[in-house]
């Protein structure tokens, strides 16, 4: 097949960009698997390996056919297309939606999590290659934080919080900040030192307050054989898997996981995305999908956005403060 990849982004991403990433990894592993792929992107972008197509002012407003290139097999789209394709597409959405935005019957999400919340019955989890990340058996003595430091729902507050209420040193990627005693804020980081702070971490903690879709951080830690610590809330239960890392409902089980980590091996983290979270899977995944549309028309459900932040369960450090903060304001 000929396979168009689509997003409104520059490519590819030189710090932080988890959809940006995705995109990259399957026009590579599409193209691995016997398929011509084109890029459909931003202006600036920079993808030497591919053939690339810009897209025009305008775009969301025009029929696909006027500015979408010739001779395609299937369009992939990874974000909502307001007007929809006359060829063969799938939509992927990567995050929580948008109530004004249109959701096709040839939609996916990223997890069981966000299909659930709309309706939709199908979902492929997004994907890392394990040969980009470097596996360490034998763990230093630190924990990271990897998200966008500016994004409250992050929850870096609780993360410092819990690295101030152990002691234990804590490595912060993703954003500047000041640096105090056991807290070090390593910056928006580029791929070779974000791999080597995840490879040689005791474990990452993301204690995410938002209703996850398909977490990119807790897959690449996995990935070098680091446990992960998080919450409740979206994908988390189903990316850290059994023996992999500890799901915590409270800040109590939070202070609890580093004991609770010993008996997880690091082993154990990494065949878990070779298994369940390789890139080669995901890509797997989704060309099984192509062919499904490509033969039935469309997929057999009808998602429409049904998210209710309500449903998230806030995990923090129940202060005084934290609990009025969040009776008054209901965050955190």
């Amino acid at each position: 097949m000929k396979i168009a990849l689509l997003h409104d982004s520059v490519l590819p991403p030189r710090t932080y960009g988890g959809i940006e990433r995705i995109v990259v990894s399957l026009a590579y592993e599409y193209r691995r698997l016997g398929h011509e792929v084109v890029v459909i992107c931003r202006t600036g972008s920079k993808l030497t390996d591919f053939e690339t197509f810009a897209l025009p002012d305008g775009y969301q407003t025009t029929e696909p056919a006027k500015w979408l290139p010739g001779g395609l097999d299937f369009l992939h789209s990874h974000q909502p297309l307001p007007l929809k394709p006359t060829i063969p597409f799938l939509v992927t959405i990567h995050g929580n939606g948008h109530p004004e935005e249109k959701y096709w019957r040839n939609t996916n999400f990223l997890s069981q999590s966000p299909a659930r919340n709309h309706n939709a019955t199908e979902y492929v989890y997004n994907g890392v290659d394990p040969e980009r990340f470097t596996f360490v058996e034998k763990k230093s003595d630190y924990y990271v934080f990897l998200a966008r430091t500016t994004w409250r729902v992050k929850n870096l507050k609780t993360a410092i919080a819990w690295a101030n209420d152990l002691g234990v040193r804590l490595e912060i990627m993703g954003g500047s900040g000041v640096s105090r005693g056991n807290i070090r804020y390593a910056g928006l980081v580029e791929e070779k030192e974000k791999v080597e702070l995840l490879s040689n971490a005791k474990a990452l903690i993301y204690p995410t307050n938002w209703d996850e879709p398909c977490a990119g951080a807790p897959l690449e830690a996995l990935a070098c054989g680091t446990p992960v610590i998080t919450s409740v809330n979206g994908c988390m239960p189903e990316l850290v898997r059994p023996g992999t890392g500890v799901v915590c409902e409270t800040y109590a089980d939070l202070l609890k996981a580093p004991e609770v980590l010993k008996s997880v091996k690091t082993s154990d983290c990494r065949k878990s995305v070779e298994t369940f979270f390789s890139v080669r899977r995901m890509a797997q995944d989704y060309l099984s999908l192509f062919e499904r549309i490509s033969k039935e028309g469309e997929l057999p459900h009808e998602p429409r956005f049904n998210f209710d932040p309500a449903s998230v369960k806030l995990l923090y450090k129940p202060t005084v403060v934290n609990r009025l903060r969040h009776a008054i304001l209901g965050k955190i």
